[in-house]
């Protein structure tokens, strides 16, 4: 396994989207990284094949798809901005097709937006979502808040495995060392049956937080100064989504591992409750095994 990441940007960013409601949010934000990376843009959404009506005047006739998005992409940001972003627009399961265009174009990075229950307006990741965060190659990012600003808050959550080295180098390559926090949820066992549990933890938090630094010293090197380091006791998921609402965190890094199917090693099958519970938006970054 490794962790080392070219020291640039993504030049090619893919944009997954349906085209609904709600995918503004995950455009604005593809938006202000491939300005402020200086990247490309490539908006790709998948379709049913229209079926053609035979006898009917032309404008009874299904709408090209590809001619609609890029229409609509014109109606929503104007033609100055539309002439720097691409569309691809392609019939096929719409997993399948993103990571398709995403491998053809050397794509950087995937970014995607969830869908939202209208009564509870409760964030909902959906099939699309799941899939290429469990199959894309490269790092997927999943856009649940408004792109306000720049990324400045971001949080790396650690069960300090192999495999979270990944998000943490790749956290550090795309953002720097300043805006990152280093979040290691701890079990304290054993520690309602110790006579002092207060100093048992303790003791437990300074064991804990040596090994966070020694683990961003491996990924990190001279760069490690600059990381804020965050040790708690309890369910990392649970924890994380507190932390993450009190200290309105902007984005939250995770890792996967192979293919599996699975939301990767890292905290084990939690890493799937963080990217469906966590407000902020979150990057699932895969550790090729």
């Amino acid at each position: 396994m490794t962790t080392d990441y070219l020291s640039h940007y993504p030049q090619q960013l893919v944009l997954a989207t349906d085209l609904g409601a709600r995918s503004d949010r995950a455009l604005d934000r593809a938006l202000q990284l491939a300005a402020q990376w200086k990247a490309k843009l490539t908006v790709v959404h998948a379709f049913e094949r229209p079926q053609a009506v035979l006898d009917e005047p032309s404008w009874r006739q299904p709408q090209d798809p590809g001619m609609a998005v890029q229409a609509q992409l014109e109606a929503e940001l104007g033609a100055e901005i539309t002439a720097a972003v691409s569309a691809r627009v392609q019939p096929g399961r719409p997993s399948e097709v993103v990571l398709k265009v995403s491998e053809e174009l050397s794509a950087g990075l995937i970014v995607t937006g969830i869908k939202r229950d209208g009564v509870f307006e409760r964030a909902l990741l959906g099939d699309t979502v799941t899939e290429l965060a469990r199959q894309a190659q490269v790092p997927v990012l999943v856009v649940k808040k408004r792109a306000r600003k720049p990324y400045q808050r971001i949080v790396v959550a650690t069960d300090l495995s192999a495999v979270s080295r990944v998000a943490l180098a790749r956290a550090l390559d795309l953002f720097g060392p300043e805006s990152l926090v280093v979040f290691h949820a701890a079990h304290a066992h054993f520690a309602s049956r110790m006579d002092d549990r207060v100093a048992y933890e303790s003791e437990l938090r300074i064991d804990a937080l040596k090994n966070c630094e020694e683990f961003i010293a491996e990924v990190a090197g001279e760069r490690a100064a600059g990381i804020e380091v965050v040790v708690e006791y309890g369910e990392p998921d649970l924890l994380l989504e507190k932390y993450v609402a009190d200290k309105q965190v902007d984005l939250v890094v995770v890792a996967t591992q192979g293919r599996s199917g699975l939301l990767g090693v890292l905290l084990g099958s939690v890493a799937t409750r963080i990217l469906d519970s966590v407000p902020s938006d979150v990057l699932v970054v895969r550790a090729q095994a």
